[in-house]
């Protein structure tokens, strides 16, 4: 399909939709409408920004359905999603299903924890490989779209997205620094493969820069929406919010609405942002000065305030089967973090309950809500039951010193460095036991030492 037919295609969605106008529609309609509209821009801006093996400069459509890795963990200098792990190196692509299947290639990985998640554009986990979800086994996988009908080849297993547009996300495991040749090469045996006689890929066209407004939210999520032949799952809900402009493959966000709607519009896109600013990191249980992820990270329902607050916080967290997050804003008297002061976080003698691993990550809190890794003067972004250096208590327990200058010489692999200025702690607790998902263990409150 060319780029013309890809148009009229679109276009021909658009004219199904009546021409909606304001007739007195709420702020609280046209903010449910922001929270839909808002991960599926955030999924288009990401798609956008993906890159293939090498990172070499490529068009939109070259930028899909192609591999890329990222050979070493997350630095300082990764600002592309925000709230990067420091534990695992990652294989990503963005997938573009409408020209038909994709073939997905992966080794068995049973020396080390590993998942492959597939994302459809709502950023729900509907598919899983990995370590829990198939015992580490790999294979040879058929990817589609919900509109393929067709055989499945002999010796594949089939993955069906209710989307056009997936992000399949890979996490393998590093043990530190040396290991990461080892896990590189476990990356290099995964291998995506586009079949003979395929369609073209079909990029995301609306703009995505990071100057947004509400027209550019609803005009990308209109796009996405109408890139399926037929709207199912979450896509399906659209159909609803038509009055609101929401209309799935309307080239042109504003056009047909009334100056009020598209007023709405501009108005929501800033009040929106706010609250999913204050929001993020406060909507799961709260506990020893951590809030935990929701049990519905990952796969969020019709819970579309939930889902955008992730997508601009933490986008890709893994569901709560995979993974548990837990978020630290302020110590364990309830004062904010100061970079003037010293803290300890001490892990018990038992441990953490998972059947993987835990990890501690500092990241700076940025003013539009995202969270990253700040330069440290070691490079070091988290601390976790495999880091190199790690001192244990005569007891056995883990006391890890989080301050903006080092401690004492024999303390400084237990190290945590802090920025300046706001910041969040994340805790991650990967393959969490029963008693971590159900709420019955929280990472221990975060002690204060001095006064600066």
């Amino acid at each position: 399909m060319n780029r013309r037919e890809v148009i009229a295609r679109i276009s021909a969605t658009a004219s199904l939709t009546a021409t909606p106008s304001m007739a007195a529609v709420s702020n609280a309609a046209i903010d449910a409408a922001f929270n839909y509209a808002f991960t599926l821009f955030e999924f288009a801006r990401l798609s956008q920004r993906a890159g293939g093996a090498g990172g070499e400069a490529r068009t939109p459509a070259e930028r899909l359905n192609r591999l890329g890795t990222r050979r070493g963990l997350a630095t300082a200098a990764n600002r592309g999603v925000t709230a990067p792990n420091n534990d695992t190196v990652y294989s990503s692509a963005f997938l573009e299903l409408s020209g038909g299947p994709l073939e997905l290639i992966v080794p068995d990985i049973l020396d080390r924890y590993f998942s492959i998640a597939f994302m459809n554009a709502f950023t729900d986990n509907f598919a899983y490989i990995g370590t829990r979800a198939t015992g580490g086994k790999g294979g040879r996988f058929l990817i589609v779209g919900p509109d393929w009908r067709g055989p499945v080849p002999s010796g594949a297993q089939l993955i069906r997205s209710e989307t056009n547009d997936v992000w399949m996300l890979g996490r393998i495991l590093v043990t530190g620094p040396q290991d990461v040749p080892a896990a590189s090469a476990i990356q290099d045996a995964i291998k995506l493969n586009i079949p003979v006689g395929r369609g073209p890929n079909l990029p995301i066209l609306a703009a995505t820069d990071d100057n947004l407004n509400g027209e550019k939210i609803l005009s990308a999520a209109n796009e996405v929406l109408g890139r399926q032949k037929r709207l199912t799952g979450q896509a399906a809900r659209a159909l609803r919010m038509r009055h609101l402009g929401i209309r799935p493959g309307a080239r042109d966000a504003f056009a047909g609405l009334s100056p009020d709607l598209q007023q709405a519009w501009l108005a929501a896109a800033p009040r929106g942002m706010e609250r999913l600013r204050g929001r993020f990191g406060r909507e799961g249980r709260a506990q020893n000065g951590w809030t935990s992820s929701s049990a519905i990270t990952g796969n969020f329902g019709n819970d579309d305030l939930e889902r955008a607050t992730v997508a601009l916080g933490g986008i890709a967290a893994l569901s709560q089967d995979e993974a548990m997050y837990f978020a630290s804003v302020a110590d364990a008297q309830g004062q904010a973090y100061d970079s003037s002061k010293s803290y300890r976080f001490r892990v018990s003698p038992s441990g953490v309950p998972v059947d993987a691993f835990w990890s501690l990550t500092m990241y700076s809190a940025e003013p539009d809500g995202r969270f990253f890794f700040v330069p440290n003067a070691i490079n070091r972004y988290a601390l976790s039951d495999r880091s190199p250096g790690l001192v244990r208590e005569p007891d056995g327990s883990i006391v890890i010193i989080l301050s903006r200058d080092p401690p004492r010489a024999e303390l400084g692999g237990n190290w945590l460095p802090m920025p300046n200025g706001p910041l969040r702690l994340s805790f991650r607790a990967y393959l969490p036991r029963a008693e971590v998902k159900q709420g019955r263990w929280f990472p221990p409150a975060i002690e204060r030492l001095t006064d600066g």
